[in-house]
């Protein structure tokens, strides 16, 4: 038995880093919802024989061995469950690398899901969202699938309803990045350099509760603290981004630690949305990934 999963692909629509924790980690509220573009993960269970788990990738450069979130969720998985059974996962990436969109994150996650499947579901959601904290940060988010408020470091998970959720999902975005990628633990160590850079978590939580009480008149807190050391270092994507708020009339901004970037395209035509692909190939060249996503109501990798 295989068991395919969509792998999703994820935007922080507002992203603000407020501190440094006792544990090393940084203190983070963030509006983020997964798109309905990704990755796909097929997860088969090995003979009994298998001396241990195995994955194979597409594209090149991407980890197969232990250092690999997919891989990394499998022993925890076998902790968690008590299951005793080999996997063999195939991933097939679409997300590029050190973009910022949760790529690696979310194929942990899903991983977890589809074991957790094909073993006859020993552990429930909250176990799951447990382990995927363990996994990384941004984990979490990709078990509930849904638009969500994450908080902590990223794993505490308030999935939105009702007129927030909708809201999320009526955008339309276009994505892009570049062919270089910022390292997120790079990005981290200039804002503990540079403690100005932080977000004031109050200011933080009002500008966002101030949308989640009225998000059909209110715009979105679209925001990103990260920007300020990335357009230090790559100042190219805040010319980039200037341009397009500029030329088109909308919002635009880095998703997560970047390099990946997005522009709220709802109100654009299609000739205007193919005008603005050409721009950001015409500066990036035709190297850089770009697409255009939904937010569907939910990209689930629980059940079947």
């Amino acid at each position: 038995m295989t068991v395919k999963k969509i792998s999703p692909s994820k935007v922080n629509l507002m992203l603000a880093i407020t501190g440094v924790r006792a544990d090393g980690f940084h203190n983070l509220l963030s509006l983020v919802a997964p798109t309905d573009f990704g990755d796909e993960l097929s997860v088969g269970i090995l003979p009994e024989d298998a001396e241990g788990d195995t994955l194979e990738c597409n594209m090149e450069g991407v980890p197969t061995d232990s250092s690999n979130l997919v891989m990394r969720a499998a022993e925890l998985f076998r902790g968690a469950s008590g299951a005793r059974k080999r996997f063999a996962f195939k991933l097939d990436k679409r997300i590029p690398a050190g973009a910022g969109l949760g790529g690696g994150s979310g194929n942990g996650a899903v991983a977890l899901a589809a074991m957790n499947e094909l073993c006859g579901e020993p552990l429930d959601e909250a176990a799951l969202c447990s382990l995927a904290a363990e996994l990384g940060s941004d984990c979490p988010l990709f078990i509930s699938g849904n638009p969500a408020v994450m908080r902590g470091r990223g794993d505490i998970v308030w999935p939105l309803e009702g007129e927030a959720k909708a809201a999320i999902c009526r955008l339309k975005l276009f994505i892009f990045k570049p062919s270089f990628s910022i390292n997120t633990a790079w990005a981290y160590s200039k804002m503990r350099e540079n403690p100005s850079d932080y977000a004031d978590p109050d200011a933080a939580e009002a500008m966002l509760s101030e949308w989640l009480e009225n998000p059909s008149d209110i715009s979105l807190p679209l925001f990103n603290n990260m920007q300020a050391e990335a357009f230090k270092k790559y100042p190219a994507l805040e010319i980039m981004l200037d341009e397009i708020r500029a030329k088109f009339g909308v919002p635009a901004l880095m998703s997560g630690s970047g390099s990946a970037c997005f522009a709220v395209v709802n109100s654009l035509s299609d000739s205007d949305m193919a005008s603005l692909e050409k721009i950001v190939r015409a500066g990036f060249g035709e190297s850089c990934f770009t697409s255009f996503a939904d937010f569907p109501e939910g990209v689930r990798c629980l059940g079947k």
